[in-house]
């Protein structure tokens, strides 16, 4: 079940239980363990969160360079640690390259004066780049290709989104939602916007994954998670009450993704 997890708990579960390293070569890599479905699906969930706030950092820059800023914190509070800790048992050279890139853009948009769009852009491509050979080295090739560890990084982007949403509410995790009726910050609020959508696009590479492999028994529950992520997107963008749309992304989506790409059997 969907839960609302805060920005560190994605951390967690993608890099819970490491396991000692021992005594190796510094000339050969040695991996710790070998990443389970859920594990690879919350880095994918990671990317696209990621993927989210930099792109925002992008649209903002020449309008409002005080959110720019703050998308540009958010991308670098979820690269922390233990993150780079993980990746680097894959990848040190991409770790390393990915972590100063980052570092440069928050570095670059808090610089005066205001970095050009142009400046700004070239620097989140080449995030985007390393983004995606982080993929290649940290995600097995079979998990990659499976659908259903796709589906739960819907499952877990969906909980940034709720996260990030009820943020920008102004509401603490656990206290009532009563009396919470306006968008106090507009950057978790964008934030939200960006990551519902990027919901969606996970969902289209489950889908086709489902389609290359000919199956049409769940095409109708298919059909209706790519409704209900839809709707999601829609109530976010129009402002619909944070309770409203919790309850509809604990309730209704997940009991969806269950039965369109069998989630229960992956945990």
């Amino acid at each position: 079940m969907i839960k609302n997890f805060t920005r560190t708990s994605i951390v967690a579960i993608l890099f819970g239980g490491v396991i000692s390293l021992g005594i190796f070569s510094p000339l050969k890599a040695v991996y710790a363990h070998t990443f389970s479905g859920g594990e690879s699906a919350a880095f994918l969930a990671l990317v696209k969160i990621l993927q989210a706030d930099s792109h925002l950092v992008q649209s903002n820059i020449a309008s409002n360079v005080t959110l720019a800023q703050a998308h540009a914190n958010a991308i670098a509070e979820h690269l922390d640690a233990n993150t780079t800790k993980e990746l680097a048992e894959r990848n040190k050279l991409v770790t390393n390259d990915l972590t100063k890139a980052i570092s440069d853009l928050n570095q670059t948009v808090q610089s005066r004066p205001t970095p050009t769009a142009d400046v700004v852009k070239g620097k989140i491509d080449n995030i985007d780049a390393l983004l995606q050979e982080a993929i290649t080295v940290r995600v097995e090739k079979n998990q990659l290709s499976n659908s259903t560890v796709k589906a739960q990084a819907i499952s877990d982007i969906i909980d940034e989104t709720l996260e990030r949403y009820r943020e920008a509410y102004g509401i603490e995790e656990g206290t009532s939602t009563a009396g919470h009726n306006t968008i106090v910050n507009m950057a978790d609020y964008q934030s939200a916007q960006a990551i519902a959508a990027k919901a969606q696009e996970m969902f289209n590479e489950a889908k086709q994954l489902i389609q290359a492999n000919g199956s049409s028994s769940t095409s109708s529950a298919i059909t209706k998670v790519g409704n209900d992520l839809s709707k999601l997107k829609n109530d976010i963008d129009t402002k619909i009450p944070y309770d409203r749309v919790a309850t509809f992304a604990n309730s209704t989506i997940t009991s969806d993704l269950k039965a369109a790409f069998k989630l229960e059997s992956s945990k």
